[in-house]
């Protein structure tokens, strides 16, 4: 069976597989571009009740199909996926544009700006070296999944605030969610005994308590940082509260962009070269993550005395950079000192010729 052939069967076919209030329903589907624009088919079905309804992405759907199973069954398993996730999916989408409503909604995604062109283009977002975060509405959250709605330019004019002010509003909600920083070790360990809390109206400290960074955590040399839901968790490294707090327990530290989800990170102590750890990057993300959950094939780096995030391999460009602002800053004093020492010099010589005048009125008079 061909792609093409397999959409138009889910579209004719979907709705016998879902329950009777389905039976009338507008079944839709649409090209919807992702992260890294990659270009996925998603599937609503509307109904009249609806204000908002969730999508389920149909293209790793097909790869099933080419493994050989039935049709009917991954139909059925399609429907089963959008039961689910209707499930409490039921948003006042006019709420959207009110400010008030949604800021404490507002959470960061992060993406590599340089595959994600088109995605951005009609988007607020900012820039951090090669990588950019956006901004989503995170409407709803349950076992099934998430509802959340990208920012965009236009919503942002609706809102009347900038970009700057959904960055800080986004780290500001970030800092009232808990954070998981643990040995890769106990991380793998947690997500296959499923161990990993998800303390939702937990203080970060206490979630700290409730999640510790053991003392064999901190001799580690792998670490993976994320968030309590690992979704979209690579964002967390944006927060210099988070990061500073990592410096503390480690020191400085190499940032490798795991995928979108979450970052490993590894103590510059560690012993590990930077070719090593791009090379480690570049064979995880072209043999483990699939496209559309890459972030970066490039190392960073965190300098916590500076509180900067930065491309390893852009090192050299950044302290060129910080010598060239040091020079100026130089040039600039001594401009300055130039002009006060002119000054002293100008107001010494008319001291000097009002004394002489003074001298010559003086002999004159004798």
């Amino acid at each position: 069976m061909e792609y093409k052939d397999f959409i138009e069967q889910v579209e004719e076919k979907i709705q016998d597989f879902l329950p009777e209030k389905f039976a009338d329903a507008t079944v839709e589907i649409a090209q919807v571009i992702k992260n890294n624009d990659c270009v996925m088919d998603g599937l609503s079905i509307k109904t009249g009740e609806n204000h908002a309804v969730p999508v389920v992405y149909l293209n790793p759907y097909f790869e099933q199909i080419q493994q050989g199973i039935d049709l009917y069954d991954v139909l059925s398993q399609i429907a089963e996926t959008y039961q689910e996730r209707s499930i409490g999916y039921d948003t006042d989408l006019s709420k959207i544009t009110d400010y008030d409503s949604i800021k404490d909604k507002i959470v960061c995604k992060l993406i590599n700006g340089e595959t994600n062109e088109g995605f951005l283009q009609d988007k607020p977002y900012t820039k951090i070296e090669d990588l950019a975060a956006v901004y989503q509405i995170l409407l709803d959250k349950s076992a099934e999944g998430t509802a959340s709605v990208t920012i965009t330019d236009s919503l942002m004019k609706t809102y009347g605030v900038t970009a700057n002010e959904l960055h800080s509003q986004a780290l500001e909600n970030m800092e009232k969610q808990p954070y998981v920083f643990k040995g890769i070790s106990e991380f793998v360990s947690d997500v296959i005994y499923g161990n990993i809390p998800i303390e939702q109206n937990m203080d970060r400290n206490k979630a700290g308590e409730s999640s510790p960074q053991t003392t064999e955590d901190i001799h580690d040399t792998i670490f993976v940082l994320t968030n309590a839901d690992m979704l979209n968790g690579a964002a967390e490294i944006l927060n210099d509260n988070t990061r500073q707090e990592i410096a503390e327990k480690i020191g400085d530290f190499y940032v490798l962009p795991s995928c979108i989800h979450e970052t490993i990170i590894i103590p510059k102590d560690a012993g590990m070269g930077l070719d090593e750890l791009e090379h480690m990057v570049q064979e995880v993300n072209y043999t483990q993550v699939v496209p559309e959950e890459r972030l970066s094939d490039h190392v960073y780096e965190y300098d916590a005395k500076e509180h900067e995030l930065f491309r390893s391999d852009r090192e050299g460009e950044r302290t060129r950079q910080k010598e060239e602002r040091k020079e100026n800053g130089h040039e600039r004093i001594s401009v300055k000192d130039k002009l006060e020492e002119k000054k002293k010099e100008a107001i010494e010589k008319k001291g000097e010729k009002g004394h002489q005048k003074a001298e010559k009125k003086k002999e004159t008079s004798l």
